[in-house]
Formats: C-alpha cells, structure tokens, sequence
C-alpha cells in the first residue's frame, strides 16, 4: 500500500500488530468437437452394436456429437455426449451421424450445448439382413450454464464455486507483521483468541473475503534458507498457522485472498540473502523459492478439511514500487521505484510472477491475482495468468485515475477487476458508500478496503453495503 510506504521503512522488520472451482471469472474453455466416432462390430450377421464416440469436454458445446456405429444387432450409439454448456451456454452438438448398421435402433445422438443436437439417422440393414433401426437418434439436450443453482449472479462478479459475486470485504491485513505464518509464538495459532475477536466482528458486519498478508518479508522465519540464500521449506509452525487461519475463517464462515509477498521483501536494509531482488535475479533460487516455499504452502491448503476458504492466491502486494525503468506494455507511465528499496526490471518481475502463479496452480484450484498498486501501470500484469485484475486506490491515485471510470474506461474489461485497497473512510471528496455504490454500478467485481491502526474502519458503513447486497456480496449463499 502505498500510503504507508514511507512509514513501514521504520517498522519492516519488526513485529507489528494489526488491527487483516467450477468456473473462474469467464467461461470454460470450449470442447472444439464431440468425441470422434467409434467403431463396433463389423456388420455381420448379428454383429455387437459400434460403441458411440465419446462426448467433447466440459466448457462449451462440442461441433459434433461421435459418428454411428456400425452393424450388430443393436446400432452403435452416437457421441455420447457434446460438451457441457459453459458459462453462457454451449454451441449445439450434433447427434450421431446414422444409427448402425443393421441395429435395431438408431445411434443416440450425443449431448448438446446451448441447443439439441441433431438427431441421429436411422440404422440400416446388415450385410446379411440385418434390419434397420427401428427408430432415429435422440437429438441432444440443450446446453445449461455452467452455474445453474447460482441464485443471484452479478454480471461483472468473480466467480468461485459457481457463485458469481461482488467480491466483499477487508484487508486484516496482518496480526504481526511478516510473523503470521511460522512466526511461533507470534503466529496466528498462538494468536488465535485475538484473531477470533476480530474475525466475529468482521462476520457480523457484512465482510465475506478477507486479504491477509502471507509473507510480507522473510524476517518472520516462515521460511528456512540455506547458506547460499536458496528458500530450502517451511519452519516448523508454518503450516500449523495456516491451518489455524482456515479454522477461523470456516467457523466464521468468510473466505482468504492469501497474499503471498509484498514489495517489502525488496527492502534494502534486509540481508542481501533474503531479499526478493536477489530470488528474482537468479533461476536456481527462483525455481527454490516456488518448489521449496510456495508449491507446500499451497499443497496445504489443498489438503487442507477447510481448503474452500481460500478463495484466492495474491501473489505480490503492490511489485511496482520494487521495478524502475520503462514497462513492456502499453502505454503506462515509466516505474518509479522507493528509495529504500533494490528495484528490478519489469521482465525480472514478470519472469518471478509468472513461475510463482505456474506453481500455484500446479498445487490449488483457487483463483489467482496480483496485488496492483494503481491504474498509473494499468498494463503492467495484462499478460499473466491471472483469474481477476487487482487495483488499489488512494488519494494520489484518485486525483489521476478517478474510481468513478469503469473498467472498460481504463480498459480493462477482459477479466473481472476488483478494487483490493482503498481507504476505509473513502477517498477526497467521495464516502465510502459512495465509491462502493460507483462500484458495484459501474462493472467492478469487488472492494476490500483497507485497515490498520491509522486507518479505523466504520464497521457500520461496511454492514449499511452488504446488508443492501445480501445474496450478491456472499459466497456462502447458493
């Protein structure tokens, strides 16, 4: 967050405390045809029927359903089915081609998208004189939406377990800081009690997604290393504490964006051997920090009795002020890195991103986002592989790239976009009701604001939103 960058050089190291998949946000990917026909018996004199092609994947509507199976007494059937309908419905999938031959019944036509497939023909004599079916292919069934019990979808919403919503909540952001998760008895399970208060008062007041800070920094002892810097695992409360976090969050009933790293780990006054510019730079260690850190962490998760609640993987907070020079995309304005922090290019801080999010979602369905911090570098994340965009605003942002544009204005309506930080009380000018309402009117897919000891929220004001948007601000509700 760039509003207390200045104020967290004193306090990076330190021990602070806070007061923090059936689709994703577009559609399946298409199945491009039905399955490919099989083929039965040889026509004969009582042949067995063709098996029928298998049906096209799941997402959209297959071209066609299989082709007919030849002779036997029964005809083969048609593909068995097209592709499942995706989110908007699938295309039409065609029935079998020709019942088989000599069956007694046509093939059955396969599966349908958005419309019945065709039906298939009726089967045709045998060699010998075999019969013709006696009846035509069934056509396929209409296609459905991939998220058919979904009671109160919002067009521009995040999608999670086929639940389409505006995405509601608040940053914890941390307990203390950088300690959370393996910091022992600084930890969220020696902390728990403290954690549990705050988490009930959230709860009550409307707030569904809560974005908590993993490891802003390494200074915590979440992760071991070894002499030459390489991230070797997890300590020994790691996973304890994430645990102890998903117990939480499902006796609370409200959902994790887990962030993972922050622009804090490029810190200059940290060890050399522990900064994220050092990780970024070198492949080995890279490739140490994602199969060593990362893909457990997230394994865990999975594994996890209470793996639903974490709903999505933040990879970085705020990468922009840790990269200087131009960026590869668009036309934004050039980086402008802090002063107190080892910058990298663009290209360096893609490659780290791009091999974090690859190990995530080797190990967890859950969606995945990055941490923007303003529209200035609009661009800058367009070509990872994300599930929704994340953008913060503040004051300094606000007079620039107003909350009051739409998506689309700043370009940026392939994905859902949700507004990740944002002052609790609002920005200059505009309430907080007043940015939410702009929001939820105007195609954004969710709002977290933020909250630490300078900036208090107004739990009613949070309630007032969600008490207005009851189903669409909740993912628990079907």
């Amino acid at each position: 967050m760039n509003h207390l960058r200045n104020s967290w050089l004193s306090i990076a190291a330190l021990s602070i405390s806070a007061l923090v998949a059936c689709g994703t946000g577009s559609d399946d990917p298409a199945g491009d045809t039905g399955g490919s026909s099989g083929t039965g018996a040889s026509a004969g004199k009582g042949g067995a029927g063709g098996t029928g092609g298998a049906g096209g994947s799941s997402g959209k509507g297959g071209t066609t359903g299989g082709s007919s199976g030849k002779g036997g007494t029964t005809g083969g059937s048609g593909g068995a089915t097209g592709g499942a309908g995706g989110t908007t419905g699938g295309s039409s999938g065609k029935g079998g081609t020709s019942g088989g031959s000599g069956g007694t019944t046509g093939g059955a036509g396969g599966t349908g998208g958005s419309t019945g497939g065709v039906g298939g023909n009726g089967g045709t004599g045998g060699t010998t004189g075999g019969s013709g079916g006696s009846a035509s292919g069934s056509g396929g069934t209409g296609g459905s939406d991939a998220c058919p019990g979904d009671t109160c979808p919002v067009a521009a919403g995040v999608t999670y377990e086929c639940r389409r919503r505006f995405m509601y909540g608040l940053n914890y952001a941390w307990q203390n800081f950088a300690g959370d998760f393996g910091g022992g008895n600084r930890g969220i399970a020696a902390t728990r009690n403290t954690i549990n208060t705050t988490l009930q008062q959230m709860a009550s007041n409307g707030v569904d997604v809560i974005r908590w800070w993993v490891w802003p920094n390494f200074t915590g002892n979440g992760v071991s290393f070894d002499g030459s810097g390489t991230p070797t695992g997890l300590t020994s409360t790691t996973l304890a504490d994430l645990e102890a976090l998903l117990s939480l969050a499902e006796q609370h009933d409200v959902y994790l964006m887990l962030t993972l790293f922050s622009f804090d780990n490029f810190k200059t006054m940290l060890p050399a051997n522990r900064r994220m510019d050092t990780i970024a730079r070198d492949a080995n260690l890279r490739a140490g920090l994602v199969n060593n850190v990362v893909k457990p962490f997230a394994r865990a998760a999975t594994m996890s009795p209470n793996a639903h609640r974490v709903i999505a993987w933040d990879v970085i907070n705020e990468p922009e002020w840790a990269i200087s020079g131009q960026g590869m995309y668009g036309d934004d304005d050039a980086f402008d890195p802090t002063d107190d922090l080892s910058a990298i290019s663009h290209a360096q801080m893609e490659t780290l991103l791009e091999e974090v999010i690859t190990g995530l979602r080797a190990e967890s369905p859950a969606l995945i986002t990055v941490g923007a911090a303003a529209m200035k570098w609009k661009s800058a994340w367009s070509q990872l592989d994300q599930d929704f965009y994340q953008f913060h605003i503040y004051d300094w942002v606000q007079e620039y790239w107003p909350y009051t544009t739409s998506p689309a204005g700043y370009g940026l309506s392939d994905k859902p976009l949700v507004m990740g930080e944002f002052p609790p009380e609002g920005v200059s000018g505009a309430s907080y009701r007043t940015m939410l309402d702009s929001w939820y009117s105007n195609g954004y897919a969710g709002a977290l604001a933020w909250r630490d000891s300078n900036f208090r929220v107004d739990y009613a004001a949070v309630k007032s939103f969600a008490d207005a948007h009851p189903c669409e601000t909740s993912y628990s509700v079907p």
